[in-house]
């Protein structure tokens, strides 16, 4: 058992990934990980913890100052660049009928499993647009959560801050879509998500703290969200309204938001403007500009996406595509969002790059497109936008 388990230690400190233009093992990583949260610890205490010898770790640091993660003596950590998330995460049970959905009936057609919530979806993709991603959900410990999880970190996703249950059960969303592709019906079963309370959040203060940038989901309680959005006012915080449910929990702290992303029926809910038509969709930015968030995207479905900030404000217009499966739309058109605002789009890239993105993955079965690039996105502008 002993040399089983060095032969996959040697396995996975031997392969590299790339991070900030620097090649970090996995060893390294975990190394500079256990720093974060304990820059005082020994190196003889790390090499008990990692089962591997002084000298290794005396190895892996030195190659850690050289690369510019530690700055000097008592384990001076650079900051890094990367967003968290924190969110929902669950697994995805979606039904697609062969023809016409009839309701209060057995349907014929197929169903597909996968990894989802709102907050991994977004997480994953922005992870696929090369933006260093740290992800904070709560999962149980079951098949469910350990697939989540495994997935994640094979995706270079930061889960160390994850909250790991052994008495509830991983979150599952089951959801029956219509002939068009679009969502008819769902069901969601999140309890779990109530573990990320004000108490386990305010543990994660230093992985927060050194954020970027934070994005939310509604999911999260409201007793999480105006924790989240109080203590960390000083950092951009972007919101995923989510649902017409969920999203009232923000009404009355509307202007602790650097961006928020909705769709039509979210914006009426919280503006109050019935959307009937592109002026209406203008005023409805107004309504969340005036309330103090700097940047406001909704996605107006076939009549493409209308957004502002304290500038400007612009239309999008639709484009026809193929659908293959809206799920994970607004998720990717999140990332998008992120993903301009890193690298200091202007409010058109922006949203061109987000609709981009939401192209993307209308355009795969799977609720987010495998395939899914900064190259391919700017293709996929030049040909649609």
């Amino acid at each position: 058992m002993h040399n089983d388990t060095i032969s996959l230690t040697n396995v996975y400190s031997n392969k590299q990934i790339l991070i900030s233009g620097d090649y970090m093992t996995y060893r390294e990583k975990e190394i500079l990980q256990i720093l974060k949260n304990n820059p005082m610890i020994s190196q003889q205490e790390l090499a008990d913890m990692l089962n591997i010898s002084r000298t290794s770790v005396a190895v892996h640091i030195t190659n850690l100052m050289k690369k510019g993660y530690i700055l000097g003596k008592g384990y001076i950590l650079k900051k890094e660049n990367y967003v968290t998330v924190i969110g929902g995460s669950n697994m995805d049970i979606q039904g697609f009928p062969n023809k016409d959905l009839i309701m209060y009936d057995s349907n014929p057609g197929k169903i597909d499993i996968s990894l989802g919530g709102v907050g991994r979806n977004i997480a994953e993709n922005i992870s696929r647009l090369n933006i260093a991603t740290k992800f904070i959900s709560a999962v149980g410990n079951d098949l469910y959560g350990k697939t989540i999880l495994s997935e994640c970190k094979n995706l270079d996703i930061d889960i160390n801050d994850c909250f790991v249950s052994d008495e509830y059960p991983t979150s599952t969303y089951v959801s029956i879509l219509n002939n068009s592709k679009d969502m008819q019906l769902a069901i969601s079963h999140m309890d779990i998500i109530e573990k990320l309370d004000e108490s386990f959040i305010h543990l994660k203060h230093k992985s927060l703290d050194d954020s970027k940038a934070i994005i939310i989901d509604t999911n999260l309680s409201q007793e999480a969200i105006e924790f989240i959005t109080r203590t960390y006012s000083h950092l951009p915080i972007f919101v995923d309204t989510v649902s017409t449910s969920k999203c009232i929990k923000i009404k009355n702290i509307l202007g602790r938001f650097e961006g928020i992303k909705l769709n039509k029926y979210e914006a009426e809910t919280l503006s109050g403007v019935n959307i009937k038509s592109i002026d209406d969709a203008k005023k409805s930015c107004e309504y969340f500009i005036n309330q103090g968030v700097k940047s406001v995207f909704i996605t107006l479905g076939s009549e493409g996406v209308y957004c502002a900030n304290t500038e400007t404000s612009l239309h999008i217009k639709g484009v026809k595509i193929d659908i293959i499966n809206a799920t994970g739309a607004g998720d990717a058109f999140m990332s998008g969002i992120i993903y301009g605002y890193i690298n200091n789009l202007t409010l058109e890239e922006t949203a061109k790059f987000s609709v981009g993105c939401s192209i993307l993955a209308l355009s795969h079965k799977n609720t987010i497109n495998p395939n899914l690039s900064v190259d391919l996105v700017e293709k996929t502008i030049k040909e649609f936008i």
